[in-house]
């Protein structure tokens, strides 16, 4: 999903723009702006891929400002829109780094075009198929296949992509995931993407961003369950609230007011994994988490997420976190410890 500002200060063209983007696939508008303090504020928090400027916006200059957001934010695509032709503002427009100079009324078939062009730059042959992955896991109902896909893909952000470019495609998977919830609304698409803020540990470690991503991906599963059992709020509630304690299925479904054979379906049905499977992986996130920002060792990480021994917490560790093909058949604490580098 890409994200579109647009600068314009007109408000038959705010509308109907509004509309073509409401109907065109694979974008969605974040936000308008009407000069340059708001669009800064909105880029800035929601870290747009595309920039729609008119070239006049009152005392300010929509050129300037395509420059300015290219300073500060190079990740983002610039297009400048204009009632009139203009040799000399094209030349100073492309000298700003625009994209491209638009002339009003924009039609849908050069909106779709423009959209199109992004997406087949914005992403390469790879990348694209782990977030198609990424995503058909989640249509799959498939808990374990997007945890561990979104572990590859951030793999491969840290490693093929710089810092700048990473926050722009991290923001657009971001869009992606959310735009799955049916029914989901523009106030609760901005509360989510406040509550899951890309910082700057985000973006500069790797296991910080597996957690982040991750965090995203278990939200998305809540709710697409939940809207069909609103009860399962309450399972998922102590999950996140006793992860330091051992929890028992008969716990969790005391707690739902349901039995534990419904229960095991609704998770079969809605994560294709166990409830004992997802409590697992709940707590080895968590365990990775504090390996990347504590100096806890491995004795007291087990200890503090529930697990009796520090031997069967690696057992556990093992089982759902190593993968021979990178790794050997023997899973040490030095190696448990490398885990929290995003393995």
């Amino acid at each position: 999903m890409i994200n579109i500002l647009l600068i314009d200060q007109e408000p038959l063209f705010q509308q109907a723009f509004s509309r073509m983007i409401a109907e065109t696939e694979e974008c969605q508008l974040i936000g308008i702006a009407e000069n340059s303090k708001e669009a800064f504020e909105i880029a800035s928090r929601y870290h747009p891929q595309i920039v729609f400027c008119d070239v006049v916006l009152g005392m300010e200059n929509g050129i300037a400002l395509c420059n300015l957001i290219k300073e500060h934010f190079p990740e983002i695509t610039t297009y400048i829109l204009s009632n009139y032709c203009s040799f000399q503002m094209i030349r100073h427009s492309m000298d700003a780094g625009v994209e491209e100079y638009l002339y009003k009324p924009l039609s849908r078939k050069k909106l779709s075009e423009l959209i199109e062009r992004n997406n087949a730059s914005s992403l390469n042959e790879e990348e694209n198929l782990q977030q198609e992955a990424l995503l058909a896991a989640i249509e799959q109902k498939d808990y374990k296949k997007a945890y561990d896909t979104a572990k590859e893909l951030v793999e491969y952000l840290f490693e093929e992509c710089e810092r700048r470019e990473r926050r722009s495609k991290l923001s657009m998977l971001e869009s992606s995931l959310f735009y799955m919830i049916p029914g989901m609304d523009n106030i609760q698409k901005n509360y989510y993407f406040q509550k899951y803020e890309i910082t700057m540990k985000v973006l500069t470690k790797s296991a910080i961003c597996y957690h982040w991503l991750i965090q995203i991906i278990t939200e998305v599963f809540r709710q697409l369950c939940t809207m069909k059992y609103a009860h399962m709020n309450k399972v998922f509630q102590y999950i996140e609230n006793n992860k330091n304690n051992e929890i028992s299925l008969s716990e969790l479904a005391d707690e739902a007011g349901i039995s534990s054979g419904y229960l095991s379906r609704i998770f079969k049905k809605y994560y294709k994994i166990s409830v004992v499977d997802y409590i697992h992986l709940r707590k080895l996130l968590q365990a990775k988490y504090y390996m990347a920002t504590s100096e806890m060792n491995i004795s007291d990480i087990s200890f503090l997420l529930g697990y009796s021994e520090a031997g069967y917490f690696c057992k556990i560790f093992k089982k759902y976190e190593d993968r021979p093909h990178r790794h050997s058949t023997r899973i040490s604490r030095n190696s448990l410890r490398r885990q929290g580098d995003l393995i």
